[in-house]
């Protein structure tokens, strides 16, 4: 396939013709410049064309890594409402990539007789919000609760506490890839109803004078009851791929 022939089938027959007149109305350079600078764009975003190519052979291993996950005497037919935009969203998705793991999990659980219960229709739509470090997140709460000590100063002007840290946690930040989105990433998870975060002790600390001069805190971040649904039914027993980076990091 030639590279006009590409960029036809990317951007449009009739946008290909428009470069064309537009650039032949100025010299025969401009147009061979104008097609170039197509042609550079257009590797920007020919990825998704590829992955589609190639969907046969990556689907056909899909359904079998979730057929071999399930015993045969336990498969059912999937809900077409629930597989069909699962099947959809795998055509553009790496085999390498997080998410993948996720949907062939929540597909496994779909065709299982005794695990189709944990398939909930909602998960589908939360897969696709999740970035890399919250997956991580939610495989960290997997089998434990995240105990974390914040202080906070005492403004006595002000009236107000400012200086807010984290001074202890299970989960140092330093694990993710962007750990400066620490907070973002609950606040995230909180708004999908998958975590929660409550205070369970606090401390009132006071200098030499017994007057109070800051703010300590224990609290716990931990999975919801529905948040513990969708990790077991969707986040890998044994992690992601792109874990072993943060692994070795520590």
């Amino acid at each position: 396939m030639t590279d006009l022939e590409k960029l036809g089938n990317i951007f449009g027959a009739e946008t290909i013709k428009r470069v064309y007149e537009d650039g032949f109305s100025g010299s025969v350079q401009e147009a061979g410049k104008m097609l170039t600078d197509l042609m550079k764009s257009a590797r920007l975003f020919t990825m998704p064309f590829q992955l589609a190519a190639n969907y046969q052979d990556r689907i056909t291993k899909y359904f079998e890594r979730v057929r071999n996950s399930v015993p045969e005497n336990n498969q059912q037919s999937a809900p077409a409402s629930l597989s069909g935009p699962i099947i959809e969203r795998l055509k553009f998705l790496e085999e390498d990539n997080y998410l993948t793991d996720l949907y062939l999990n929540l597909l496994s659980r779909a065709i299982d007789i005794e695990r189709v219960n944990e398939a909930h229709p909602a998960f589908f739509h939360i897969i696709d919000q999740l970035s890399p470090d919250e997956a991580l997140f939610l495989f960290k709460l997997k089998d434990i609760e995240i105990k974390v000590t914040t202080y906070r100063d005492l403004d006595r002007e002000a009236n107000k506490f400012i200086n807010y840290q984290i001074t202890k946690t299970d989960l140092p930040a330093t694990q993710f890839n962007f750990p400066e989105h620490f907070h973002m990433y609950y606040s995230h998870l909180e708004s999908l109803n998958l975590v929660t975060w409550p205070v369970v002790d606090t401390e009132y600390p006071q200098n030499e004078a017994g007057i109070q001069t800051g703010l300590i805190q224990h609290s716990i971040i931990k999975l919801t009851d529905f948040g513990a649904l969708f990790v077991k039914a969707c986040i890998p027993e044994k992690g992601f791929i792109f874990m072993k980076n943060n692994n070795n990091q520590e």
